[in-house]
């Protein structure tokens, strides 16, 4: 006997035991309810279930998507995007007040809160060489490029020696590479003095550019 067609336009289920396709809608919510909880405590501190108790979701939901937390955070790191920086760069007229922009960013609900959440990751990051991967994919790379953007165009202004433009790759690291370490020795609180001073009294003069 000839097995029978579906009719046009419809899905014929060819495993018997699959059940309803997971519904993607409320993905963006986790995701960003996740950060949240990333900023107010510690990754340690995060559990799954605290993200179902955030969201409103069923926990078997939120595991039908990740399995694990590490799952769920990875995928958090990934949904975050680029800073809107790497788009277009901030022009304030010095560069001082182009480096201070990019800390200033509203990106990620500002700077305070960015930082946290940076510093939840990292701590993360140390057991998932995947979550390393990607924090430095979609977060670390990026920013370095948008320092290392905004120091080349320093030297076309005439603020930074030409001479001096072998040192840029490195100089552009920086900023993130002082406030990751800070972020990891301060439980994730880094005030804005704190970038001013590393803009002001290292950058800056490593560059042979002033605090103007």
């Amino acid at each position: 006997m000839a097995s029978e067609t579906p009719p046009t336009g419809t899905t014929k289920t060819t495993d018997p035991h699959a059940g309803r396709p997971y519904d993607r809608s409320g993905d963006a919510l986790i995701l960003a309810a996740t950060l949240d909880l990333l900023a107010e405590r510690s990754y340690e501190r995060v559990t799954l279930d605290d993200v179902a108790a955030r969201t409103g979701k069923a926990k078997t939901t939120i595991y039908r998507r990740w399995a694990t937390k590490d799952d769920l955070v990875l995928a958090a790191t990934r949904s975050i995007g680029q800073p809107p920086e790497v788009a277009e760069l901030p022009d304030e007229g010095t560069l001082r007040s182009d480096l201070l922009a990019v800390v200033d960013s509203p990106w990620l609900g500002g700077p305070a809160r960015r930082i946290v959440i940076f510093a939840g990751l990292l701590s993360a990051a140390r057991s998932s060489p995947a979550l390393s991967d990607a924090i430095r994919l979609e977060i670390t790379e990026p920013y370095v490029d948008v320092y290392r953007r905004i120091l080349e165009r320093a030297i076309d202004r005439g603020e930074i020696p030409p001479q001096l433009a072998s040192r840029v790759p490195i100089l552009a690291d920086v900023i993130p590479a002082m406030s990751s370490h800070r972020s990891s020795t301060s439980g994730g609180v880094i005030h804005r003095d704190f970038f001013v001073a590393v803009i002001d009294d290292v950058l800056l003069p490593a560059l042979g550019a002033g605090a103007t």
